[in-house]
């Protein structure tokens, strides 16, 4: 297999163990009990503090991206970021705070799997603003992809609702995590629209959309949430609580650092993965992840904490596999992965525009529990990344029909820190990460 090597599986099984585990660690913190600020123990049923933890995580990615810039590149200059781009940053930290909010308060109403499989409903929503908003041209094959995707997510939903051990309240988890993929796609929509040619180094966007968030959670969002009547001590979320509650549980600092931790360590790992895998592993990471989290989450109920935590498994989870099934399939037909007789496919020698018309976002895009992926700028033609390949002019890419661009294109130095793997095989479709 091309690109299979130690450094490609290295980062390949990274990505997918930060991956699988900051999807887990926050459903078991919401299942873990804590003594609150009234000394009462009650579970951590507190979406917003998951949803700032991950800004906070998304943070870090500030002083990597310096500390990887010393080590790599000792003696240069930082790359020069505009301010007007750091401004424009709050817009999909806004889009993200309220998707993701919305994902964590669906997460407290049904099983990981469900909501892992769910959450692909984004692509749906992604080609409605493309075709209607953006009036970007779609071909048959991306519309019975969608079709499909909307398939698996009706078996996916139907499985839940059917399924008594998962909770009377699916539907109300089921309908906010819909909400937070129409709030998602948004983001996608907005991060092409606004965001596409900047040269903004991809660690600063992830970590100046952590900034903006934390500093939105903590002067808007929390101050709501205090205000908000509810069942968190009178109100929606009680911060100060939230503090408490994971100060007096071991388990549940452990959890919450872990979480912490597989975020950013899923921050630094998508951006390998760009450069470093070809799109074989990338097919295999994006689909192998939500298997990943239901087959982990089956372990830890069935051999690890014997049904304290994870999920069990039910007759009607053949149908969730089946659901499961559907939705990587449509999502191959969408991407052009698998070719359907009959119908029509974009030429090879087509423009590059088309090209990137027709890319989707991958399922490690829009599957991943936060939007780790942030940056639109890796993959958008004449964008010039210091430090990375510059995905335009001068960009020696690969494609299906075999053309090369010219030499260079590595950054505006000329020069690459992703200076292992092979250099030469990116292309529009490869590297797609935003639709």
């Amino acid at each position: 297999m091309p690109g299979c090597n130690l450094k490609s599986a290295a980062v390949f099984s990274v990505a997918l163990a930060c991956g699988t585990g900051a999807t887990l660690f926050s459903k078991v913190m919401f299942d873990l009990e804590s003594e609150d600020s009234l000394g009462q123990v009650r579970k951590f049923a507190k979406p917003f503090m998951v949803t700032f933890l991950m800004f906070i995580a998304m943070l870090v990615a500030l002083p990597l991206h310096f500390i990887i810039h010393m080590v790599t590149k000792p003696g240069e200059e930082f790359p020069k970021v505009s301010t007007k781009m750091l401004f424009v940053l709050i817009l999909p930290a806004v889009t993200d705070l309220l998707g993701t909010t919305c994902a964590m308060v669906g997460l407290l109403y049904v099983k990981v799997s469900v909501y892992q499989l769910v959450r692909a409903s984004t692509i749906i929503f992604v080609a409605i603003y493309r075709v209607f908003l953006l009036k970007q041209k779609f071909y048959g094959y991306n519309w019975l992809g969608v079709m499909l995707n909307f398939l698996a997510i009706v078996v996916v939903g139907g499985s839940a609702l059917v399924d008594p051990t998962a909770g009377s309240d699916v539907p109300k988890g089921i309908a906010v995590l819909l909400l937070g993929c129409a709030i998602m796609a948004s983001q996608l929509v907005l991060e092409e629209k606004v965001m596409s040619g900047d040269n903004t180094p991809p660690l600063i966007v992830v970590g100046m959309e952590g900034l903006w968030g934390t500093l939105i959670m903590l002067c808007i969002m929390f101050p709501l949430a205090k205000r908000m009547p509810g069942n968190d001590n009178g109100c929606y979320e009680d911060f100060d609580d939230a503090l408490v509650m994971i100060r007096n549980s071991d388990k549940l600092m452990l959890f919450t650092v872990l979480y912490v931790l597989c975020i950013t360590g899923y921050n630094v790992c998508a951006i390998f993965i760009t450069f470093l895998l070809e799109s074989v592993w990338r097919s295999i990471l994006e689909n192998f992840r939500p298997i990943a989290i239901w087959g982990t989450d089956l372990i830890l109920f069935y051999f690890v904490t014997f049904g304290a935590f994870g999920e069990e498994w039910t007759k009607w989870s053949w149908l969730e596999l089946g659901g499961m099934a559907l939705l990587i399939y449509g999502t191959a037909v969408y991407n052009g992965s698998v070719r359907i007789s009959g119908m029509y496919y974009p030429d090879e020698d087509e423009d590059d525009e088309d090209k990137l018309v027709s890319a989707t976002p991958t399922m490690e895009r829009i599957m991943s529990s936060p939007l780790i992926q942030r940056s639109p700028f890796i993959n958008q033609k004449g964008a010039g990344i210091t430090g990375t390949p510059v995905m335009g002019k001068g960009l020696p890419t690969t494609n299906k029909g075999g053309k090369k661009g010219g030499k260079g294109g590595y950054g505006s130095t000329g020069s690459s820190w992703f200076s292992f793997g092979k250099k030469e095989k990116f292309s529009y479709r490869e590297v797609s990460q935003t639709p």
